[in-house]
């Protein structure tokens, strides 16, 4: 119950100050509202990306004419400022290669394609492009496999136009007689006339290839840029808010708090409670505003939401705990905490996204509370993933605020007792 006073009372004190409201809740929404409209084009595809060219592997077993149109596709001017192509005839090596972050994805075109293609339904099986994702990558994968799907389909639209024209005309043959001969050639120019229409409208939208399915939606700017100002800012305030025991401490405040019948721990535990509890709130009042102002959906797990949002808020409490614990002073804290704020914003991915770093830097940022936590509410925002699939994330960011916040109290009661 003491512990819940004290927590409940610095919660209180931290949203009457103005200065601290401007930090934690206006702050994140502003920078969320211009960096979301300054890429919005490069997320719905209108302009050219701001990022580097994502590094794509080609193999193509496929000797017939739809498989080098496919390929055409992919490495036509219109996507030359997207996507880097590199064709491999090697797959078990392109794989090798996305797996080591070298290269983003690798499409693979079966031999079967063009006849596939060219076959539609009458040939009676499924022909499969099978598409691989770097595992450490977010956002650009799913680029990529937006890009192959819209081609995938493309060829779907043109192969199920033929069907229906063969059917068509077959039942008309007694009719048509000779004009039948021509079938062929007709047949050709409407595929590669569907082909061509289908280059011109590539977007980046619903994912779907071969059998699997990802619902993505409409990928919206700020379903990556609001997670990421509003961890951002979480951050700032959970440090601040923590060195506020070493300035209550240079005060006297602690000191009088230690000589009430309250044990050292139950008053570390309601500090540190506080500075959680006020991140909880403001990120959960950060995720409505969002809600309201960006129509940014934060996915369709309300658990998954939910279990983020507390490994996160906790994970930076202890952080900041930990910091603060082992600072000499209040200024020293601060010091230390704006440098590693920000150097953990940038290793992390909240200005640029994690995945377009060098492949050893990209390893490296995992080491920051800010990938994880980005990671885990990206696989919500953005790809409409649920519970299960950010349990890794949660278990790391939990993991991680043991550790710190055991060694903050071990480190903060041995402070005390001097």
């Amino acid at each position: 119950m003491k512990i819940w006073t004290i927590a409940w009372k610095d919660t209180l004190i931290r949203f009457r100050d103005r200065n601290a409201l401007i930090l934690m809740l206006l702050a994140p929404l502003v920078l969320s509202a211009i960096i979301g409209s300054a890429f919005g084009g490069f997320i719905r595809g209108d302009d050219p990306a701001p990022f580097d060219a994502i590094p794509v592997l080609v193999v193509n077993e496929d000797a017939g004419e739809q498989g080098q149109q496919f390929i055409d596709i992919l490495t036509s001017d219109d996507l030359a400022d997207l996507l880097v192509v590199t064709e491999m005839n090697d797959l078990s090596a392109a794989r090798e290669q996305v797996q080591l972050g070298e290269a983003r994805a690798a499409v693979f075109i079966p031999e079967t394609f063009s006849a596939s293609v060219e076959g539609g339904s009458s040939t009676g099986s499924e022909t499969q492009i099978q598409f691989y994702a770097d595992p450490g990558a977010t956002l650009t994968p799913n680029i990529v496999r937006g890009v192959v799907t819209q081609i995938v389909n493309g060829f779907n639209t043109a192969a199920i136009s033929v069907d229906l024209t063969v059917n068509q005309l077959t039942a008309q043959a007694p009719t048509l007689g000779p004009a039948m001969a021509s079938l062929g050639t007709a047949l050709n120019s409407e595929l590669e006339s569907q082909i061509g229409q289908n280059q011109l409208s590539l977007s980046l939208n619903d994912v779907s290839v071969g059998e699997e399915e990802d619902n993505l939606g409409d990928i919206s700017p700020f379903a990556f840029f609001a997670p990421s100002m509003g961890i951002l800012f979480l951050m700032f305030s959970m440090v601040d808010g923590t060195r506020s025991i070493l300035e209550e401490q240079k005060g006297g405040t602690l000191d009088r708090l230690v000589s009430t019948p309250t044990s050292s721990l139950e008053i570390l535990l309601g500090k540190i409670g506080g500075v959680f509890l006020t991140g909880a709130l403001q990120f959960v009042v950060f995720v409505i505003a969002s809600s309201l102002l960006f129509s940014l959906s934060w996915g369709s797990s309300p658990a998954g939401l939910a279990l983020m949002v507390l490994a996160v808020v906790l994970a930076f409490t202890s952080l900041g705990a930990f910091i603060a614990a082992f600072a000499r002073d209040a200024n020293q804290a601060n010091i230390i905490g704006s440098v590693v704020t920000l150097a953990f914003a940038a290793l992390g991915g909240n200005f640029v996204p994690a995945q377009n770093f060098p492949p050893f830097l990209e390893q490296l940022s995992k080491i920051s509370i800010n990938r994880w936590a980005l990671d885990g509410f990206s696989d919500l925002t953005l790809f409409g993933l649920g519970l299960n699939d950010v349990l890794l994330e949660v278990g790391v960011l939990l993991g991680l605020s043991l550790v710190l916040i055991g060694l903050a109290l071990w480190q903060f009661q041995r402070r005390i007792a001097r």
